[in-house]
C-alpha cells in the first residue's frame, strides 16, 4: 500500500489503515501484559479476553510467548511507519536524525491525548485538505506529535488536551528546526552538528539484491564484496522447503555458506570482524534507514521486516583502517582482541588528521553494515568532515544525493511531491 501511494489522498488512506493495524496489535499487547500481571500474582484470568493462540490459557509461558509475538508485530508495523516518514520527508536523513533525538513515546494504545492527536489529523484533512503524519505510527519521529504538509512545506505540530504549553517540548522542536535550518546542534547533543558532504552516497545494495535472489532459490548464498567484505543472505522460506525434515542439515549448510564467503574474501585470519545481522532489527534503532524503503520489491522488504529473509555482512576492522589510510587519514582499531557482540556505544576506530582525533562508535558503522555504503566512499566522507576549517566535535555525516538510492526501488511510485 505504501509503495502504491501517488496522491495525497493515498497517504491519508494508507495512514488510516496503518493506524488500525498498529492499534489492534498494541491493544493485544496490553491484554497480554494485564494477564501476565494477574497470573504472576496467582490471580485468575480476566474475563472476556481471547485466549493465547496456542496452548493452555492458564500458562504464564504461553502468555509470555503471545506478548513477545505482539511486541515484534508492533515493531514490524512501525518499520512500515518509518518508511512512510522517510518518504514524506523526501528521504532527507537530516530530518529523521534531528527528530529522532528523544526518548521513545512507547505504545500508542492507552496513550493520554491520542484522541486529540487523531482529531487534529482529521481536522487538518477536512478543513484544509492537508495530510498530517502521525508520529506515533513511527519509531523514528520522536519530537512533536504531527507533521502537517501543505503547499509551503512541512510543519511540526504539538497537540495538547489542555491549553497549557509544554515548554520543554516546544524547545526540543525549536532545537531540531535550528539544526536543520541554521546548522545548530542536534537536540540533546550540544557538540553534534550536521556535516553535509559533497561525497555522493554510493552503496552495494545492488549486490544485496543479487544475494537475496540467489537465497530465495537455494536457501542461502554468500558472496565476496570489494575491499574484503562478505555478504550472506538466507531465505527461511526456501530453507524450510529444502530442509524441512532435517533442520540440522539446513543449519550446517548455512554455516558452510558463511565460512566459504569469508574464505573467498580472504579475511578468515583477520583479527577483528565487525558483523551486522538484519535479524529482528525492525524499529530497533530510530536512526537506521528502515527496511521498508530498501531498493527491493515490497514483498522482499516485508520478508526482511519479518525475518523471513535475513542478511549478514562482515567487515574486518582492518579493512576500514586501510580505506581511511588510503585517503590520508591515520586510523587504529580500539577494540579488545576478544570475541563477542559489540556494546551499543562501543568504541571501534580512532581516526586522526593532523592534530585532530575522532572516535567512531558502533552505531556509526550501521550505514556500512546494513546500507552497504562502500567503505572507500565512507572514508572520503570522513576525510571531508575531519578536514573542515572548523569541524564540529561530533560531526553527523550526511552524504549527497542519498534519496536517489531509495527512489530506485523496483516498484517505486511517484515521490512525495504529491504532498506539497
Amino acid at each position: 500500500m505504501l509503495r502504491a501511494c501517488n496522491e495525497v489522498t493515498d497517504y491519508y488512506e494508507f495512514q488510516r489503515h496503518l493506524f488500525e493495524a498498529v492499534y489492534r496489535v498494541e491493544e493485544r499487547r496490553a491484554q497480554c501484559s494485564r494477564v501476565l500481571k494477574r497470573l504472576r500474582r496467582g490471580k485468575s484470568l480476566p474475563t472476556g479476553l481471547p485466549p493465547p493462540h496456542e496452548g493452555d490459557p492458564h500458562s504464564v509461558e504461553n502468555w509470555e510467548l503471545e506478548a513477545y509475538v505482539f511486541e515484534r508485530l508492533a515493531r514490524q508495523l512501525r518499520t512500515v511507519g518509518d518508511g512512510l516518514a522517510w518518504r514524506c520527508y523526501g528521504y532527507d536523513r537530516r530530518v529523521i536524525l534531528a527528530l529522532s533525538r528523544n526518548e521513545s513515546a512507547g505504545p500508542m494504545f492507552g496513550k493520554k491525548g491520542l484522541g486529540f492527536e487523531l482529531g487534529r489529523v482529521e481536522e487538518l484533512w477536512k478543513t484544509k485538505g492537508n495530510f498530517a503524519l502521525l508520529h506515533d505510527l513511527t519509531n523514528c519521529l520522536r519530537i512533536a506529535d504531527l507533521t502537517e504538509f501543505d503547499a509551503n512545506g512541512a510543519w511540526l505540530r504539538e497537540v495538547k488536551s489542555t491549553p497549557r504549553t509544554d515548554k520543554a517540548q516546544i524547545n526540543r522542536m525549536q532545537v531540531a528546526i535550528d539544526a536543520l535550518m541554521h546548522g545548530g546542534s542536534l537536540p540533546g547533543f550540544t557538540s553534534a552538528h550536521f556535516v553535509e558532504l559533497s561525497e555522493v552516497y554510493d552503496t552495494n545494495l545492488r549486490q544485496l539484491d543479487d544475494a537475496i535472489q540467489l537465497a530465495k532459490k537455494h536457501g542461502a548464498r554468500g558472496m565476496r564484496l570489494p575491499l574484503g567484505r562478505t555478504l550472506v543472505a538466507m531465505s527461511l522460506i526456501q530453507s524450510q522447503r529444502r530442509w524441512h525434515d532435517n533442520p540440522a542439515e539446513g543449519a550446517r549448510v548455512m554455516e558452510s555458506v558463511r565460512q566459504q564467503a569469508i574464505k573467498r574474501a580472504g579475511i578468515a585470519n583477520s583479527v577483528h570482524h565487525v558483523k551486522g545481522n538484519s535479524g529482528d532489527l525492525a524499529s530497533r534503532s530510530p536512526v537506521m534507514a528502515p527496511w521498508s524503503i530498501y531498493p527491493l520489491t515490497a514483498e522482499e522488504c516485508a520478508q526482511i521486516i519479518c525475518d523471513l529473509l535475513v542478511f549478514e555482512t562482515l567487515i574486518p576492522a582492518e579493512t576500514l583502517v586501510g580505506c581511511l589510510e588510503r585517503v590520508g587519514l591515520g586510523a587504529e582499531v580500539v577494540l579488545p582482541p576478544v570475541s563477542g557482540a559489540l556494546t551499543p556505544n562501543q568504541d571501534v576506530l580512532r581516526v586522526r588528521w593532523r592534530n585532530r582525533t575522532l572516535t567512531l562508535h558502533n552505531p556509526g558503522l550501521s550505514i556500512l553494515l546494513f546500507e552497504l555504503v562502500k567503505p572507500d566512499v565512507w572514508a572520503r566522507g570522513m576525510l571531508e568532515a575531519i578536514s573542515l576549517p572548523d569541524p564540529p566535535e561530533s560531526p553527523v555525516l550526511v552524504f549527497a544525493r542519498e534519496a536517489d538510492v531509495w527512489l530506485a526501488r523496483k516498484d517505486a511510485a511517484r515521490s512525495v511531491d504529491a504532498l506539497r
